[in-house]
C-alpha cells in the first residue's frame, strides 16, 4: 500500500506538470500558426519576461521560438490611443548574397500557402515574390491574413555587410496609428 502511495504521488506531479507544458513548435509553419493566434490578444499568452526596451516602447522575450532562430521578441510601441505590438523573429544572419537569396527563398516557400485551421483563414502574399539582392538595403515580402488585418513581413536587411532575415508579425490596423 506504501508503494502505491508512492507511486501516484510521483505519477500524478509528473502528468501534471507535462499537461501544463506549452508544445515546442517543430516547422516555422506551426510557429506561425500559434503567433496568428497570439496576435488576437496583443500576445499576451506569449509574453514572456519583461526586457529593457527604448523610451517609449515595451519589450518582451517571446515563449514561442521559431526553429534555428537567433532571436525571439515581442515588442511595444506606445501611440496616440493604443500601444501597437509585433512578435519578431530574427531567423538567420548570412554573409554571402547568393546564400541570403537561397535561404529566403526556402523561408518563403516554407511560409507560402500555409493553412491556418485554428483562424479557419489562411494567408497570401500581398505581392509576387522578390528575391534579395544587392540593389536595395532592405527587401519585404508580405503575406495577409485573409478575412484580418494581421500581416507577416519577411524581411532581409543588410547591416554591417550581413544580411538579416528577420520574420515580423503584426496587425495592420493600428500600424498606422
Amino acid at each position: 500500500m506504501k508503494k502505491l502511495f508512492l507511486l501516484s504521488f510521483f505519477i500524478f506531479p509528473a502528468t501534471f506538470l507535462k499537461a501544463q507544458e506549452k508544445p515546442k513548435q517543430e516547422s516555422l509553419r506551426e510557429t506561425v500558426q500559434a503567433v496568428l493566434r497570439a496576435a488576437a490578444e496583443d500576445f499576451i499568452e506569449i509574453r514572456g519576461e519583461a526586457l529593457m526596451g527604448e523610451p517609449g516602447t515595451k519589450l518582451f522575450a517571446s515563449t514561442i521560438y521559431a526553429p534555428n532562430s537567433l532571436e525571439n521578441k515581442i515588442l511595444g510601441y506606445e501611440g496616440l490611443k493604443k500601444t501597437d505590438w509585433v512578435w519578431e523573429s530574427k531567423l538567420r544572419i548570412i554573409e554571402n548574397t547568393e546564400d541570403l537569396a537561397k535561404e529566403y527563398k526556402k523561408i518563403y516557400q516554407e511560409l507560402k500557402g500555409v493553412s491556418l485551421k485554428t483562424l479557419s483563414k489562411s494567408y497570401e502574399p500581398v505581392l509576387s515574390y522578390e528575391h534579395p539582392n544587392t540593389s536595395r538595403r532592405i527587401w519585404t515580402n508580405q503575406f495577409k491574413v485573409v478575412g484580418k488585418q494581421l500581416m507577416i513581413d519577411l524581411v532581409a536587411e543588410n547591416s554591417d555587410f550581413e544580411w538579416v532575415i528577420w520574420l515580423r508579425v503584426y496587425d495592420k490596423s493600428g500600424a498606422s496609428k
